[in-house]
């Protein structure tokens, strides 16, 4: 309990430490270290191209998954850049959930219309945040690093 004359406000920002295991952070040390879309969208970009090919495939778990951390990847992008919040809940919402549900429907003429629509917006909204010289394109082939033939 406080004793008169001990100032009982917290800590300014500055003092308050997080350990990381190895070192102590400033939160605005630790802010700082957040992955911003330049780290996010390419994990994005090609959990999204094997998502396309498994679907391809139908390996429809695998597509789902891709998309689902795919997902995960973008929200944290939304969360850690507010500026980026609104248009990624628009694009989640509206472009990315369909090419989820043709997965969960295993309809791949569905998510093949949907997915290429979803490209567009995409590149949308790359222009839209100035940075319309990152035109994303589905690779012409499936990932070499997986092997796409369902297991179930």
């Amino acid at each position: 309990m406080p004793t008169e004359g001990d100032d009982a406000s917290p800590p300014p920002r500055d003092e308050i430490l997080v350990d990381n295991g190895t070192r102590k952070l400033t939160l605005d040390e630790l802010g700082r270290s957040q992955p911003g879309m330049g780290r996010l969208m390419p994990e994005v970009g090609a959990r999204t191209w094997k998502a396309f090919y498994a679907a391809q495939a139908g390996n429809w778990r695998l597509a789902k998954w891709q998309l689902s951390e795919g997902a995960k990847l973008m929200e944290l992008g939304a969360f850690v850049r507010p500026k980026y919040q609104v248009s990624m809940t628009k694009f989640l919402t509206e472009d990315f959930n369909p090419v989820r549900q043709a997965v969960e429907d295993r309809d791949f003429a569905a998510f093949e219309a949907h997915f290429a629509r979803m490209v567009v917006k995409a590149n949308y909204y790359h222009d839209v945040f100035d940075k319309g010289f990152i035109q994303w394109k589905l690779p012409d082939m499936p990932p070499p690093d997986l092997d796409l033939t369902p297991r179930d």
